[in-house]
């Protein structure tokens, strides 16, 4: 498994989508970078290559990006318009893989957010169109995208990696897959052996610790650490596992995390 670490909640400005933690990173061993698309997809061709001349000097990957699709952009709802959508997916993938990424995730809550009113099994048949259009995009750029289920707090449909996996399966998509995110699970009190049914399915890993969000530190903090790495392993997982959190001692903290990640994974 590799580790890597979420650059969106740690940087005080998104411009250059957080790449500017990429020689920090490095520095202290981590083994890539994910990236905040939505901003990227913003950056001119010629503030793009000074991202990617920044991944190259700091030999430290973006193998993932997040932050799929903006909150301008309405995914769900009577205003849908689907080429807008279409053109903005393209674009950003493609973008994706000019950094090196090989994962998208696909969270994107106020995006995906249900509007007052609007009838959810409408809403649900959207998502799977979407996942269907966008699907074929994400195939031609070399690009997984991974399914983020999100707390009810944060969006009001595709809470838990069960439902996730229904979205998956309902759309039939070869290049969509699913990732779970281990703050979310905690919140909406998913049962980790969720991970199971998912299997080979699941593509990559989102960690941060349940309480407050942070940087998890130690493994005697909570105990169900241990049994989602467990499952981890039963599942034969491979991929990639960002830590997603926030922190006030960011160096401290982002090194102290990344040992008990490698302690995890062992």
């Amino acid at each position: 498994m590799r580790i890597g670490l979420c650059a969106s909640m740690n940087v005080d400005d998104l411009s250059m989508g957080g790449s500017e933690l990429a020689p920090i990173l490095a520095e202290m061993r981590y083994d890539y970078i994910e990236l905040s698309l939505a901003h990227l997809v913003l950056l001119s061709n010629s503030e793009l290559n000074k991202v990617i001349t920044r991944l190259k000097q700091s030999e430290l990957p973006c193998e993932s990006c997040n932050n799929f699709f903006p909150s301008s952009l309405k995914l769900i709802g009577t205003d849908v318009n689907w080429t807008k959508i279409k053109e903005y997916a393209r674009k950003a993938l493609e973008t994706a893989a000019l950094v090196g990424a090989k994962i998208v995730v696909f969270g994107s809550g106020q995006a995906k957010t249900i509007p007052e009113g609007f009838p959810k099994n409408s809403a649900y048949q959207q998502l799977i169109e979407l996942c269907r259009m966008i699907d074929p995009i994400a195939g031609e750029a070399g690009i997984t995208i991974v399914i983020e289920p999100l707390r009810k707090a944060e969006c009001n449909i595709i809470n838990t990696v069960e439902e996730g996996l229904q979205l998956m399966n309902d759309a039939s998509c070869k290049n969509i897959r699913m990732l779970a995110d281990y703050y979310h699970m905690g919140i909406e009190k998913e049962d980790p052996n969720i991970l199971l049914k998912a299997g080979q399915d699941l593509r990559h890993v989102h960690f941060a610790k349940v309480q407050g969000r942070s940087f998890p530190l130690n493994v005697d903090e909570d105990l169900c650490y241990a049994i989602f790495f467990e499952n981890l392993k039963k599942i034969g997982f491979n991929q990639r596992i960002s830590i997603e959190a926030f922190t006030n001692n960011f160096y401290a903290e982002a090194k102290q995390s990344l040992a008990l990640l490698k302690s995890l994974v062992a």
